[in-house]
């Protein structure tokens, strides 16, 4: 038996441990994203539907109160910040999507 031989076995050793622990790894994977996956697409009409709405609730209060001078101190940047930020947390929700899609 010689050097290479047995530096062979070790290396086969190593590569079947690496592969069994890919397959565990996929496998769980697969076990966590699944479900996941499922609630978050029966969730997505609602979720979307609240969000877009909320935008654009809160775009048109805000250049309502704005341009109407109803209320002078009304915070106009901030109700259109959050407004925005329920626009990009529909986008961000689509990418988790096809994430675990």
């Amino acid at each position: 038996m010689s050097l290479g031989s047995i530096h062979n076995s070790c290396v086969d050793d190593r590569s079947f441990v690496a592969g069994l622990a890919r397959g565990i790894l996929w496998i769980v994977w697969h076990a966590v994203r699944i479900p996941i996956l499922a609630l978050l697409l029966i969730l997505q009409p609602v979720v979307t539907l609240v969000l877009w709405g909320a935008a654009l609730l809160g775009i048109l209060t805000a250049f309502l109160f704005e341009f109407s001078s109803a209320a002078p101190n009304f915070p106009f940047w901030l109700i259109i910040a959050i407004s925005v930020g329920c626009a990009v947390l529909v986008m961000a929700y689509q990418a988790l999507l096809n994430f675990l899609s």
